[in-house]
Parts: C-alpha cells; structure tokens; sequence
C-alpha cells in the first residue's frame, strides 16, 4: 500500500513537469520548420528573374516573404503592407525572422536578402494552445489517476472497513448467523478469516451454552415429574393411615399421619410449580417419537393413576409414534387436572379413524363453563370453576405442545356430565 503511493505521486508529478518540457520542444521545432525545399525554389526563382523581381503570378508559397537588395531597399514583397513586416536587416532580426543571402550564381557575390517572415504572434498562440491542451490533459490524466486511486482506496480499505463495522455490530447484537466475506486482496484479508472463526466460536459457545440450559432445565422437570408419583402414594398412604385412626382411636398414628399427608401436599405442590415452570421457561422440549405398541399406554396411565381413579375401557391394539418420556408427562397432566377439579371417576376409551388412534380420558365433574372452553389449552388460562384450586393453567397447554411435537393433537370438551380430553396419535 505505501509502495503505491509512493508510485502514485512520482507519476503525478511526472504528469505535471511534462507539458512545460513538451511545449518548449514544440516552440523549437515550430521556430524550425520552415520547408527548405520551398525556400530553395523560390531563391531559384529570384536568381532566374531579371534584377530579382518576381510577380505574384510567378509563384505562390506557404510563407510571406520581402526581397531586399544589397543596399536593403525592397524590391519585392508578398505581402500589400509593409507595416508589420520586416523591410531590412535590423527589423528581420528583431522580429526573428529567417533571412537568407540570395547571391549571383557566377561569382556567388551577395546580390541581396530574402526575408522569410516568421508571423510569431500565430506562432505563440499555436504553442500556447497546445501547451494548454497539454496541461489540460495532464491535469485530467492525475485527476484519473488520483481517482483510481480513490477507487482503489475505496475497494481496498473503506468498503471491507465498513464491512468489518457491520460484522462487528451485528456480533455485539448475538447475530452469530451471518458469515463475514472473505477477500484477501484487501488490506483486511489476513484478519477476515480470523475474525469468521471468531464468529463460529461465538455461536458455537451461544449453542453449547443455549444446550445446556435446556438439559438443566429438561433435567429438572423429568426429576419433578417422576417425583410426583412416589410424593402421591405418600400421600395416599397418609389418607390410609389417617382413616384407620379415625375408626381406631387407640391408635397413635392420626396426628402423624396427618402431619405427613399435609407435608406431602406441600411437596407435591412446591414439585407442581417447578414442574410447569421449568417447562413453560423451555421453548422446545426435545421430542424423539419413534415406533411404540399401542399397548404400552395401559402401563403409562397406571403409573399415573396414584389414586386408582382410572378405569380403562379399551386400548386398540396398533403402532403409534410417540415418545414414552413425554406422553407420561402429558397423561400425568391429564389424570391430576381430573383429581384437582373433576374429583370423579376416569374413564379412559379409544377409537380408530383414517391415520390416528384417539385415546380419550373423561370424567363426570361438570366440565368447564363453554364460555372458557376454547381457551383452557392456552398458558395460564383456567376456567371459572378452578377459582380456589391452587395451578398455574399450564398443565393443558404443555401437553397440547407436547402432542403436536410428536405430531399428533390434543382436544377438549365437555360430555354434558363432565369434561373429555382426547388425544390423537398418528398410526405407523
């Protein structure tokens, strides 16, 4: 880069001393270009005529010319006034113009003078117009050239500046997506590589960090999840243990027993809020459905049914796609929204029809009120008949996510007695 400004300038200044050099040259070869050949045939022509006298008729030349004896009178001139031409010796020199001796070709004794005149003021403004052009073009030619270079300056350093300005503020932004375009030609080339590797491991650090985030986070709902199980049975034992006490007053267990079932709602309730939490916190839980017996849901639903409230009618016999981790969190959802607001009996069914399997769990609690129905999926919806009821109305709404992820769908209604949720697995 600095060897070319370098260049640059050396070739500006060249540009600039050469008109005046040119132009001297010019003004000399001007000054000597008066055609020999002519002026020889016209002295001829003076030898050959009587006492030097020519006429106009006798022959015509590119040049005005005076003829002047030896004792420098005229004897002819080209030209009608002699007001701005030389008319002896003193004034063809004054005025530079080109005198030659014109002798007699017997004894070449000088027998006058041919004043050639030299027209300077044509001369010098013929030179000082190409002169002009000259600086003219020479002024062009470095402005071009000065404009290549700005060009180049532009190509070259500004542009890929710019460039790197760009990549820089959308870095700072986290847009890690967009590579920076590698050009070696520019004076940046060798720290645009380096600085896209930059930008890869950035992203590659957001993405590994992004991951482990959601592990964390995947980690603690499944962790929650398969808490609230043994916490229910807990729970459930504590009710037992509660009633023989009841009916057996010798017992020492009723106070005890209650203190580990109140202790147990409290668990299962801190487990329920960080379970949906966590899950409403993820943006996408990892689903991997794969091929799966039909069959299977039967064991998913009684390890669910902590409370023995199930009844299971029919489960078709197919292949489902599902994934078995997320299809127990979504029927765990489904059988504990039934205890907290229906309170009643389960009925579990299914059917087949074109390409799913729908499997159906409903209760006889009254449903919801029609006016929240459509809404009970959405995040932190619940209907008017959960006033009281502790939940955070995102139960319904991580199981319908979840059942789109294995591509499948979850639908809600009321059956005049109670509320039905079914869900609908795609078939193999």
């Amino acid at each position: 880069m600095k060897k070319g400004l370098i260049i640059l300038i050396i070739l500006s200044i060249l540009i600039l001393i050469l008109p005046p050099l040119i132009g001297n040259f010019i003004n000399h070869k001007t000054l000597e270009s008066l055609d020999v050949v002519e002026v020889n045939k016209l002295l001829s022509e003076i030898k050959n005529s009587d006492d030097m006298r020519i006429t106009k008729e006798s022959g015509k030349y590119s040049f005005d010319y005076t003829i002047l004896n030896i004792n420098e009178d005229v004897v002819y001139s080209s030209v009608d006034s002699d007001e701005a031409y030389a008319t002896s010796i003193v004034m063809a020199t004054k005025n530079r113009d080109t005198i030659r001796n014109i002798y007699k070709e017997q004894d070449q004794d000088i027998i006058g003078y041919l004043i050639i005149y030299n027209d300077l003021s044509v001369i010098e403004r013929n030179i000082y117009k190409e002169i002009t052009n000259l600086y003219a073009i020479s002024y062009i030619a470095a402005a071009l050239l000065w404009l290549v270079f700005g060009l180049f300056i532009y190509n070259k350093i500004i542009r890929p500046f710019d460039k790197m300005k760009d990549f820089a503020g959308a870095v700072a932004r986290g847009d890690l997506d967009k590579p920076l375009e590698m050009d070696r030609d520019n004076v940046f080339g060798a720290f645009t590589e380096s600085f896209d590797i930059m930008r890869d491991e950035l992203s590659l650090a957001k993405k590994r960090e992004y991951e482990a985030n959601v592990s964390k986070r995947e980690l603690i709902a499944q962790l929650s999840h398969d808490i609230k199980t043994p916490v229910a049975s807990i729970k459930a034992m504590s009710e037992v243990l509660d009633i023989m006490a009841e009916k057996n007053k010798d017992l020492p267990t009723g106070k005890k027993a209650k203190l580990i079932g109140a202790k147990a709602d409290q668990i299962d309730s801190l487990i329920g809020n960080l379970f949906s939490f966590t899950l409403e916190e993820l943006e996408h839980l990892e689903v991997n459905a794969i091929e799966t017996e039909s069959s299977q849901l039967r064991t998913i639903i009684e390890n669910a049914d902590y409370d023995s409230r199930v009844v299971i009618a029919k489960i078709c016999g197919c292949l489902i796609y599902v994934d078995k981790l997320r299809i127990s969190q979504v029927i765990s959802n489904i059988i504990y929204n039934s205890y907290k607001y229906a309170g009643t009996e389960i009925i579990v069914d299914s059917y087949l029809e074109g390409e799913y399997m729908y499997l159906s769990f409903s209760d006889t609690g009254g449903g919801v009120p029609e006016a929240d129905l459509p809404f009970v999926t959405e995040k932190f919806r619940r209907g008017a008949n959960a006033e009281g009821i502790e939940g955070s109305g995102l139960g319904l709404n991580i199981a319908k996510n979840l059942m789109q992820e294995m591509k499948g769908s979850l639908e809600c209604n009321n059956t005049g007695e109670g509320f039905m949720v079914t869900l609908g697995f795609r078939l193999v």
